[in-house]
């Protein structure tokens, strides 16, 4: 079964750019990145520096209110990008959930 069959919630690309900061340690660190999609629990994105598994961050978008606390929950270099998937904390703004469950229409059939 492929990932994509076992997820809870359907996922929408959300192009936005996404501040993150988290706690190393040594001190706060920050980054910048771009969300690639985002679904009702979690979001993922792209940064140029990777973060440990189960990181608690904070972060922020430019677009829509998306903002709030997750946790991460996978990460992956592909290429010179690190891949980040987060787990929301919290909720995401109404409007926003409401347009991830609306059904996304099958394209006509040509006959």
């Amino acid at each position: 079964m492929s990932s994509r069959e076992i997820r809870r919630h359907r996922r929408i690309a959300f192009s936005a750019t996404v501040n993150v900061s988290w706690d190393e340690g040594a001190g706060p660190r920050f980054a910048r990145g771009k969300c690639i999609d985002l679904s009702e629990t979690g979001l993922r994105i792209e940064l140029p520096v990777s973060i440990p598994l189960r990181t608690r961050v904070q972060l922020t978008t430019d677009r829509v209110g998306v903002a709030g606390s997750a946790t991460i929950r996978s990460a992956d270099r592909l290429g010179g990008k690190n891949v980040i998937g987060l787990e929301l904390t919290g909720t995401l703004p109404e409007k926003i959930r409401d347009s991830l469950r609306d059904p996304v229409p099958d394209p006509p059939v040509s006959v």
